[in-house]
């Protein structure tokens, strides 16, 4: 008979669903978390993407228990983390990353500029 897999929480990001997976495998439930973003084919780190929590049902109980979760919450799966930001990162962090790349761009088309500009001697 296969065991049906449930979420029990949702995390803002990889690290603290992490945490919460590894304090449930302290006490001996059998958890793993998931990205919630990107799939097959993303670019980069899914560090900062949501993640869920997943548990076998007989677990639920003692995993929320464990996690300081509402039973009831299952109706609605709230995202836990720093914020209230839900699922959305917060606009400011996209524009931060756009601004370091635009000055890294910028400053590497400067320094080749001045290098291939160079008199050959």
């Amino acid at each position: 008979m296969k065991e049906k897999q449930i979420r029990v929480a949702v995390f803002d990001n990889e690290p603290l669903a992490r945490l919460a997976v590894l304090r449930l495998q302290e006490q001996g439930i059998p958890a793993l978390t998931r990205c919630l973003r990107g799939g097959p084919g993303l670019w980069g780190s899914a560090y900062n993407l949501p993640h869920d929590v997943i548990v076998y049902e007989f677990d639920e109980e003692e995993a929320r228990d464990l996690l300081d979760l509402d039973p009831a919450e299952h109706l609605v799966t709230k995202h836990l983390g720093m914020g209230d930001q839900g699922g959305q990162p917060a606009p400011s962090s996209n524009l931060g990353m756009i601004l370091v790349g635009a000055v890294l761009g910028v400053l590497f088309l400067v320094v080749m500029i001045s290098v291939l500009s160079r008199p050959s001697e």
